[in-house]
């Protein structure tokens, strides 16, 4: 159905939040989106999201970019079919990533997710309740205002394409882990891998 490649790259975080965070900008794409105001991983935050990653000195990127073989894409001829099959495939992956980057946290690193937390079927948000699974549950790229189709063709020289009437040839996931430590890139690999992704 699919084969998945992985990519991490490491950034300073004062020249990444200089080269991709538009807060006013992509915040506004935000608030158009249905998880806004909806899921505890999507704004709006109960902290500024540009003096949060201030707090940090390195961001490692992980992109994982699932390769869809042509069987597959011919297979899905409508658009429910593309959507069914979207959906559960890259929340699978996306869980699979944000479990295995969980394992590399502490004091000093945090992980960030790719789009909307999907651990829960309805998040406890639109009952006013505090979040079922903080201990899973981490905030988006997209919550803190980046630029992630920049940071995609700008960082691992992939285009983000966007699937309609037909299934793309490939999605990818943009996760993250930001940091006050040096983490190896072979560490980050071997606990995605881990994983299944």
């Amino acid at each position: 159905m699919f084969t998945t490649k992985i990519y991490i790259k490491q950034q300073n975080m004062q020249e990444f939040i200089s080269n991709y965070q538009d807060i006013d900008k992509f915040l506004g794409y935000c608030k158009q989106c249905n998880n806004y105001n909806h899921k505890w991983s999507c704004p709006p935050l109960s902290f500024n999201p540009k003096t949060y990653l201030n707090k940090y000195k390195s961001i490692y990127l992980v992109a994982v970019q699932l390769n869809y073989t042509e069987d597959t894409i011919n297979s899905l001829t409508t658009k429910e079919e593309i959507s069914s099959f979207t959906r559960k495939t890259l929340r699978k992956t996306k869980n699979e990533l944000a479990t295995a980057l969980l394992n590399l946290e502490n004091d000093n690193t945090i992980s960030l997710s790719s789009g909307g937390c999907s651990y829960c079927c309805k998040c406890s948000r639109d009952d006013n309740k505090p979040c079922k699974h903080p201990d899973k549950m981490r905030h988006s790229l997209d919550s803190f205002g980046i630029d992630l189709g920049k940071v995609t063709e700008d960082v691992f020289n992939i285009k983000l394409l966007w699937g309609l009437d037909k299934l793309p040839k490939y999605h990818v996931l943009i996760h993250a882990l930001i940091t006050n430590e040096i983490i190896p890139t072979k560490t980050i690999f071997d606990t995605i891998n881990k994983n299944s992704v």
